[in-house]
């Protein structure tokens, strides 16, 4: 199975906004082989937030076959985040 970037947000977080572009710079740079989801944390029906023990945002998860592999919680640089999925 690919491997999952999960990024934790919420519409009302200063930091998320700004961490936002960065995210999707990374996503059209490597997508194909990873599969990016962004939840908002106010709109998570499955509780995903719940399961990867999200304790504030913005939070990115890096998930393969269903285990974590990585977490990192906060605003990431973009080489903070391709250093997080790639190593």
């Amino acid at each position: 199975m690919a491997k999952q970037v999960i990024k934790f947000y919420a519409n009302w977080c200063g930091p998320c906004r700004i961490y936002g572009p960065t995210f999707t710079k990374v996503r059209e740079e490597l997508q194909g082989d990873i599969e990016f989801l962004e939840i908002n944390v106010e709109e998570d029906p499955e509780n995903l937030s719940g399961q990867y023990k999200v304790r504030g945002i913005p939070h990115t998860v890096v998930v393969q076959d269903g285990a974590e592999l990585k977490a990192a919680s906060g605003r990431l640089s973009e080489e903070q985040l391709k250093d997080l999925i790639l190593n």
